[in-house]
């Protein structure tokens, strides 16, 4: 099955499964995450060859299997079972992720190394990151966490690490210059500083959510002014729509950050409220309308810095 093929698939799959009430409001994005978001980002990604492309046919050949399973393990399935399943998607994002390394091992060995697939690798690594953290919720591993945390880090990195790398990349294909390079550093390394925050200190979880804020909202803008005038018309409406749902996504995360940091919701939200509209601005007004209108018309891959 292709890239195209398995996110229709999955598309139909968790729509069904929302329909038969088996998807509370983080299992959405959790099930949603495999099952369309990272086989419409591969349905974009382009620019493997050689061992990267075949490491990267590898993830594409065991993402069904392995979105299946992860559906699984949040609806039908628990404890060492749903462990089980869960871990079936750890093949589907090492494989990618080597795809993503490799590719930069050897851009570097070339001594060319575009910012803009540089980006994109690094979404690729953040898919295993979630992976993890997947088995960790059902295997109750949830360190000093609550398990909610951690089952919500899967959601973080599959969203704003993969598909905004995603996005991200391809936006800088299309348009390199400008502020593009420090507004893709901030995409390339947020994801990882707000884990390290949440992990380690509210404090520096709030800086870093703040960094990331301002980051996306400025590449937010970037997208329209720089990126989508250029693109056919119904991509362009994707692309805007895409754009347009980041930054109010961001607001309600760094409010959650602020909550966490404070004790109380600035925002007037209830923290479980706020994850809920977090969640659905990030995967259907960012991700699913983004990696879409990407896919009307791909741009190939870059080959300048």
């Amino acid at each position: 099955m292709n890239t195209d093929a398995s996110a229709v698939a999955g598309a139909v799959v968790w729509g069904a499964a929302l329909a038969a009430g088996l998807l509370g409001p983080i299992e959405r994005a959790v099930a949603l995450a495999p099952l369309v978001i990272v086989p419409l980002g591969l349905s974009v990604v382009g620019g493997f060859d050689g061992r990267g492309e075949r490491f990267r046919r590898v993830g594409i050949t065991l993402q069904p299997i392995g979105a299946l399973a992860v559906l699984a393990s949040v609806t039908l399935l628990d404890g060492p079972a749903a462990a089980v399943a869960a871990a079936c998607w750890l093949p589907v994002t090492l494989s990618l992720g080597v795809a993503g390394a490799t590719r930069t091992i050897d851009a570097r060995t070339r001594g060319f190394a575009p910012l803009a697939e540089r980006v994109v690798d690094a979404g690729l690594a953040y898919l295993s990151v979630a992976a993890v953290a997947l088995v960790m919720f059902h295997l109750d591993r949830t360190l000093w966490f609550a398990p909610v945390i951690i089952l919500l880090t899967f959601v973080h990195f599959n969203f704003a690490g993969f598909a905004l790398a995603v996005v991200t990349g391809l936006s800088g294909r299309v348009a390199p210059g400008g502020w593009y390079r420090p507004l893709a550093f901030v995409v390339f390394g947020g994801p990882a500083l707000i884990g390290i925050g949440i992990s380690f200190s509210p404090l520096v979880e709030v800086l870093a959510v703040g960094l990331f804020t301002l980051g996306v909202t400025l590449l937010a803008g970037y997208l329209l002014v720089r990126v989508v005038h250029t693109r056919p018309r119904r991509q362009a409406a994707m692309l805007a729509v895409s754009a347009l749902g980041l930054p109010g996504s961001m607001v309600l995360a760094l409010g959650y950050g602020l909550a966490a940091y404070t004790g109380s919701s600035p925002l007037g939200l209830p923290i479980g409220q706020m994850v809920a509209v977090h969640g659905s601005l990030n995967a259907f007004g960012f991700a699913v309308c983004g990696l879409v209108g990407w896919r009307l018309a791909r741009p190939a891959a870059s080959e300048t810095r």
